[in-house]
């Protein structure tokens, strides 16, 4: 008998035990969603200064050069400013009928006094006579390898109806984008940097570390510093191409390699535009949040994404002398778009958000438009100005619905009024 009133007591202990924790998560959660502002590391020499013209003039005299310093030293790591050369060893051209399309497969070479390394850089582009295209870059945006690459997923429509992109062919995408006249490149990371612990002696890693023997140094850079470094590498080769226009370049990715395209365009003012797509930690999401995924489990689970000064921070985010708004407004005054998942947690998206929210500052510093409450905002709705943000429902992914968003973004800034 005693075994039957057991079980309903211990029942309602737990029934007790997981409301108290989901009490608990939830004022966790609204604290860290109450961040204080000036927890954050400013922008700015102390508070924003309240003319923006000596924003402005603080910015890029000097704030700007040390918050870059900054994440090279503490989160990146030190990427090769020179010693290299990039060519182009070879190139196939095709045509896809059914898209309208062309494909250019080029074999990239790196050359260093160390040695060589080969890339596959892949660009679908209209075809037709409208170029120079403007790009959008990324690493592994599509299978290159395949005949017919798959871009995104079909998801929903703008107008929200979940059946509408379903129905479409799956090549739906690739014409809406190639209809509008962009071209999309895209990068075997696996090549620049493979995505896992070798103490960095591979890829493009290899071609620069002097002494094979020694370890790396805290602020060496790492695999995320290896990848953006190659956006820049292909941008290079876009640089007097007659099809493809190097000054409407936008660095894209999604989850890690949205972490990449976000420090690509940092590094690289040549990029027109950044879009990151569910970057969470590392990426758009702020690191003093410490919700979602932290950076004590980041460096536990991917040692190799930064550089190992960052790891020092593991359980202490509060002494970073950066966070991720800075890395957002290093973008500035380009446009720059923010894209999160209702369901992501994991990549914190209100921390993506709020991320953005305060980067928006250096915009304004412009005369330019960014993010102006600090609340998330309703699903599915683009938000901003320059620096645009959306939430939409659904995982991590990059879906149709995010594409759509992101060309309507980019139609703005880089096609022709």
């Amino acid at each position: 008998m005693w075994v039957s009133c057991l079980v309903p007591a211990l029942a309602s202990a737990l029934a007790i035990l997981c409301l108290l924790d989901q009490r608990l998560h939830a004022a966790d959660e609204a604290g860290i969603g109450s961040l204080d502002p000036d927890s954050l590391p400013s922008l700015f020499d102390g508070k924003t200064p309240e003319r923006p013209s000596v924003a402005k003039a603080q910015w890029e005299t000097h704030r700007r050069a040390e918050i870059l310093g900054l994440f090279e030293r503490h989160v990146y790591g030190i990427a090769p400013r020179d010693g290299f050369e990039v060519t182009v060893s070879r190139q196939e051209t095709s045509t896809l009928a059914a898209w309208s399309a062309r494909r250019r497969v080029m074999t990239v070479t790196l050359n260093t006094p160390q040695g060589s390394l080969d890339f596959r850089l892949t660009v679908l582009m209209p075809d037709d006579s409208r170029g120079p295209f403007p790009v959008f870059l990324g690493l592994h945006l599509f299978d290159s390898h395949q005949a017919h690459p798959r871009l995104g997923q079909p998801w929903l429509d703008p107008t929200g109806d979940r059946q509408g992109l379903a129905r479409q062919e799956p090549d739906w995408l690739w014409q809406q984008v190639l209809r509008r006249g962009y071209a999309v490149a895209t990068l075997d990371a696996e090549t620049l940097a493979p995505d896992h612990q070798d103490g960095l002696r591979s890829g493009v890693h290899a071609l620069f570390q002097p002494n094979s023997d020694s370890p790396p140094d805290p602020h060496d850079w790492g695999t995320l510093g290896a990848w953006a470094w190659g956006l820049s590498r292909a941008l290079d080769v876009f640089q007097g191409d007659s099809q493809l226009d190097a000054n409407r370049v936008v660095a894209i990715g999604h989850s890690r390699m949205g972490k990449a395209a976000l420090w690509a365009g940092a590094l690289d003012e040549r990029f027109a535009m950044v879009i990151a797509n569910d970057s969470g930690c590392g990426g758009a999401a702020l690191s003093r949040r410490r919700h979602g995924e932290t950076v004590a489990h980041i460096n536990r689970t991917f040692p190799h994404w930064f550089c190992r000064q960052f790891h020092t921070y593991g359980e202490a985010e509060g002494l970073l002398p950066v966070d991720q708004h800075q890395l957002l407004a290093l973008i500035a005054p380009r446009p720059l778009y923010i894209a999160s998942a209702q369901e992501d947690d994991w990549a914190d998206p209100l921390g993506e958000y709020l991320s953005a929210y305060h980067a928006s500052a250096i915009w304004r510093a412009y005369a330019l438009g960014g993010l102006e409450e600090p609340e998330l905002p309703p699903l599915n709705l683009t938000q901003g100005d320059v620096v645009g943000y959306h939430l939409r429902g659904g995982k991590h992914d990059l879906t149709t619905f995010d594409w759509m968003a992101f060309l309507d973004f980019a139609d703005r800034f880089l096609l022709p009024k």
